[in-house]
């Protein structure tokens, strides 16, 4: 039997542009960005602002729940991943982290004029094989 694996639009931005997104400030490039995101009926999600609220959740719910509390706690305070990680962007539905392979080839292709414009500094379609991407350590 095949298994058919779930996808997830990515991109890295500048500085600046991470601070528009964030802010949601609908102007320029972050405009293009959120215009893209709505026809698919995605939202833009930073992936620091992403990590810290998980260990909000964590630690308001019991961290010993959440198995990549540990991780995401060490990269969010480290300041080279936070850096990475404050320039980069999730799209997500409004029910999903991952969806459907059809919905993000479409959100993929939209993005790419972005990204072949230089407005966005990459852009990334992952798909949720485990083979295909690097895993959090497992927690002992």
């Amino acid at each position: 039997m095949k298994t058919e694996w779930l996808y997830q639009v990515r991109i890295k931005v500048s500085n600046e542009l991470s601070t528009a997104l964030r802010a949601r400030k609908l102007v320029g490039t972050s405009k293009k960005i959120f215009q893209i995101a709505e026809i698919h009926g995605t939202t833009p999600v930073c992936i620091y602002d992403a990590f810290c609220d998980y260990c909000t959740e964590a630690e308001e719910n019991g961290v010993k729940k959440y198995s990549l509390y540990d991780w995401t706690k060490q990269t969010i305070e480290d300041p080279e991943k936070k850096e990475k990680h404050i320039k980069s962007f999730a799209f997500y539905t409004e029910d999903s982290q991952i969806y459907e392979k059809s919905l993000a080839k479409l959100l993929h292709n939209d993005l790419l004029t972005l990204h072949q414009n230089d407005l966005i500094e990459d852009l990334k379609l992952i798909d949720s094989n485990p083979k295909n991407n690097p895993q959090p350590p497992r927690k002992e």
